[in-house]
């Protein structure tokens, strides 16, 4: 039985001592094709940080709005349809008179 240290060991020591028989230089028109897809791509927006942090501070203050609208809606409407009578001006100078 072997141990798979002993293993490991003479596989790092194979891939060491391998030799990379590719050519080391770029294919013909490489530096043509990178230079003209630099020049072709469009230019970074400088805002689009802003953009995207911009859209989500307009969604979370859409969604804190919404919620303190509905939060405060029933507790306005129950407040409303008891001091409705109490507060109408019209009724209250009917009763005077």
């Amino acid at each position: 039985m072997k141990h798979p240290d002993q293993s490991w060991q003479r596989l790092t020591a194979a891939a060491r001592s391998a030799r990379d028989e590719r050519a080391a230089a770029a294919p013909y028109g490489f530096a043509t094709r990178v230079a003209t897809l630099a020049m072709t791509l469009p230019a970074a927006n400088p805002f689009a940080l802003f953009d995207r942090i911009a859209r989500r501070s307009l969604f979370a203050a859409a969604a804190f709005s919404l919620a303190a609208v509905a939060f405060g809606y029933s507790a306005w409407s129950s407040e409303r349809s008891d001091d409705t009578t109490a507060t109408d001006t019209v009724s209250e100078i009917l009763e005077l008179s």
